[in-house]
């Protein structure tokens, strides 16, 4: 089965709970080209009543039928395209919602490999496209083709020699659509890729502004920008040049129908082979059929660009997270025993060199373990393993002697909490920010938390409060007012085992102190396991394992790895050449 057909399978699964509303806009549908053909079939009377009959009382009758037939086509006209519109907004909103949940069930090995513009721009452009597609194919692809067999059913009755005629077209048409709808689908294709490239280059240009601006960068991202804003053009052209030729094309090959039907006709006229009235009714039927033709031909170029732009989406859809729950979770134990490294690897996707290598140690409940080392040597990796974003390639994790394979990825997460180097702030007030991790949180939890956390003051301070909004990435708030607000909401988790990922490395000295005291008044009655980048940080910690290159170097107290005059000893006295004098 090629892309196209998996595709238009996957969208009829989304349609399949509303085939109730489509059998309804199908009704209607129906409807209208009946109007149509009622329309065309007027057309008798009126051209017998003008030149034939000079019947001035029936003539009175069928032009008063003239506006009632266009009347109930407005009322039907006008239910189908709410019926259509209706199905193509909610089988979108479906598709979004189902897009935004399968993002979050996938594993973090996604977001690392995927430009997050070009999945944006998957989420919006294409998204629009297949709104499109689905909006207005099926109103094109049902409604005129049944006009179109409407007015041939017409003109068969009228005159079978002349529809056979007409019936030439079709082939003619089928054939054009169909070399046409190729390069349609490969130029539509192309520039929903080349679209996702311009939405990444704007993310990257707008979340990197200060280093574009501090390095004069500027014209290099401009430089980059324009290439791909010139491919997108150019494919975007390839694809509207068979938009703008099916249209004219379409209307050439009717021009040439139409040529042969008044030159027979007026031939069948004159032999007294046809009357001036069924003349008429042809005639009437192949222009009423030649504007649903139309349609049909730019529906092609609708319905190719709607079928990349499927394609495209259900790719995320079909990827699967390399995390994968198990279908009877074991619950999150008391941890009374301890965490357990086993003989733990870990290489990353598409890379070659192990970022974690046969690592083994135990974590006992109630430690404060520090992982220090040098840049690469495999720290974070350890917290990501534990926070399961990962599964290792090899060995296990256990937590009282369960692996963490057998948990609930959702339940172990539920007992940890993090504070990370980078702390990730959402458009939201203070409160929904801080009650991110703990859902049903009061306003007097939150503010317990704060207070852990000391970032009362600074809040108190603010007039809204708890209901302070906090901008875009929580850019209203200095590095370590952003912190404190990390801390606070590990704080209202109140974790079993606590995470701290360099979490006061990017702050100023007078910063780092505030926040290393708000994250001490955590550590009591938790499980610690903390990387640090200042070594002054670590100095408290029940434990310092040393590591790198992706294995333990080191094991002990700040005191004792001082005393091996090792890796951490070498580390402390680079970092006491770059500590200040004071």
């Amino acid at each position: 089965m090629n892309a196209d057909k998996r595709s238009l399978k996957r969208l009829l699964s989304y349609v399949r709970p509303y085939r109730l509303r489509l059998l309804q806009a199908t009704a209607v549908m129906i409807i209208v080209a009946a109007l149509n053909g009622a329309l065309v079939k007027v057309l008798g009377p009126i051209t017998n009543s003008l030149f034939v009959d000079t019947d001035a009382e029936r003539l009175k009758q069928v032009a008063l039928m003239i506006p009632v037939i266009f009347f109930l086509k407005l009322v039907f006209q006008y239910t189908q395209s709410y019926l259509m519109s209706w199905l193509g907004q909610k089988i979108t909103q479906e598709i979004r919602e189902d897009l935004f949940t399968h993002l979050h069930a996938l594993s973090m090995d996604f977001f690392w490999k995927s430009k997050g513009g070009e999945v944006l721009a998957k989420l919006t452009n294409d998204m629009n496209n297949l709104q499109s597609a689905l909006q207005f194919v099926p109103l094109y692809a049902i409604r005129d083709s049944l006009t179109i067999i409407v007015v041939l059913a017409v003109m068969i009755m009228t005159n079978p020699k002349f529809a056979l005629v007409a019936l030439i077209a079709i082939p003619m048409a089928g054939g054009v659509l169909g070399i046409l709808g190729r390069k349609l689908r490969a130029a539509g294709r192309r520039g929903n890729e080349v679209m996702g490239e311009i939405y990444h280059r704007f993310q990257e240009s707008l979340q990197g502004m200060l280093v574009v601006k501090s390095f004069n960068y500027e014209k290099g991202a401009i430089a980059k920008f324009r290439v791909e804003n010139d491919e997108f053009f150019h494919q975007m052209m390839r694809y509207f040049r068979a938009t703008a030729l099916s249209g004219p094309l379409m209307e050439f090959l009717g021009s040439l129908i139409m040529a042969a039907i008044v030159w027979l006709g007026g031939r069948a006229i004159g032999a007294g082979e046809m009357t001036a009235s069924q003349f008429a009714v042809f005639l009437g039927s192949f222009f009423m059929a030649y504007g649903p033709i139309k349609n049909l031909a730019q529906m092609n170029s609708t319905l190719q660009l709607g079928l990349a732009a499927a394609e495209r989406i259900f790719s995320i859809l079909d990827e699967n997270p390399s995390v994968v729950e198990p279908l009877h979770p074991l619950p999150f134990p008391s941890l009374t025993k301890g965490i357990v490294f086993e003989k733990v690897s870990f290489r990353y996707p598409s890379r070659e060199l192990w970022a974690l290598k046969d690592v083994s140690m135990t974590i006992k409940p109630g430690e404060i373990v520090a992982l220090a080392g040098p840049s690469g040597s495999g720290k974070t990796t350890f917290v990501h393993l534990l926070l399961r974003l990962f599964d290792p390639t090899e060995g296990r994790i256990t937590i009282d002697g369960v692996d963490l394979k057998d948990m609930s990825s959702h339940d172990l997460r539920a007992r940890l909490g993090l504070v990370s180097q980078e702390t990730i702030l959402f458009n939201d007030t203070v409160f929904g920010n801080v009650a991110v991790g703990r859902e049903g949180a009061s306003r007097d939890d939150v503010q317990k938390a704060l207070a852990v956390a000391d970032a009362s003051d600074f809040i108190g301070a603010m007039k809204q409060g708890l209901d302070t909004p906090l901008g875009d990435r929580g850019a209203q708030l200095s590095g370590g007012q952003r912190q404190r607000l990390a801390i606070a909401r590990a704080v209202l988790k109140d974790p079993k085992l606590l995470i701290l990922d360099e979490a006061t490395s990017n702050l100023d000295a007078g910063s780092e102190r505030a926040v290393q005291n708000a994250m001490e008044r955590l550590y009591p009655g938790r499980t610690v396991v903390m990387i640090a980048h200042r070594l002054s940080t670590v100095q408290k910690a029940d434990r310092i394992v040393v590591m790198r290159h992706g294995k333990i170097e080191e094991t002990g107290t700040h005191g004792e790895l001082l005393a091996k005059n090792g890796v951490y000893a070498t580390l402390t006295r680079y970092q006491q050449l770059e500590a200040p004098e004071s």
